[in-house]
């Protein structure tokens, strides 16, 4: 056989080959990463609007609170300013990591602590699993203290 003829016949043998290896292996890699890709991209969109939807609360309660009275607005803001800091580690299960977290939430006082829910309270401590919290007496508490404060 003529060597030219050898020779393209081995080249186009061995494009078919590496054609056949790129197509198995290369290939599906590629497929899966773009699966995965769109895995991402859709929870970024769901993460996106969950952000837009904070974004509306945001902007209604900044309207809210520009159409009220300037008075008003200035005796609330003096009213969280001015609120007087308890020292929330006399509440059973409270200690200072704790007191910590729920004055970065902006709780100072028992009668913010009465205030909130249990859920909130639990949000704002984010426990571990194996963290036993028990928000609804620590609120009841707060509360008694609260009306202890008032009534002195």
């Amino acid at each position: 056989m003529n060597p030219w003829v050898t020779l393209v016949i081995g080249l186009i043998l061995g494009w078919v080959i590496e054609w056949v290896i790129d197509w198995l292996f290369w290939r599906r890699e590629d497929e899966e990463t773009a699966a995965s890709t769109r895995t991402v991209d859709i929870d970024l969109q769901g993460k996106l609007a969950a952000i837009e939807a904070e974004k509306e609360s945001l902007a209604a309660r900044l309207q809210e609170a520009l159409n009220k009275e300037p008075e008003v607005i200035v005796q609330e803001v003096i009213k969280e300013v001015m609120v007087k800091p308890d020292r929330l580690q006399k509440i059973h299960g409270i200690g200072d990591v704790f007191t910590r977290r729920f004055n970065e939430a902006g709780v100072f006082s028992f009668a913010q602590l009465a205030a909130l829910s249990p859920e909130r309270a639990r949000e704002i401590i984010d426990p571990e699993e194996w963290q036993a919290i028990e928000p609804e007496q620590w609120i009841a508490e707060a509360r008694q203290f609260a009306e202890k404060t008032q009534s002195n």
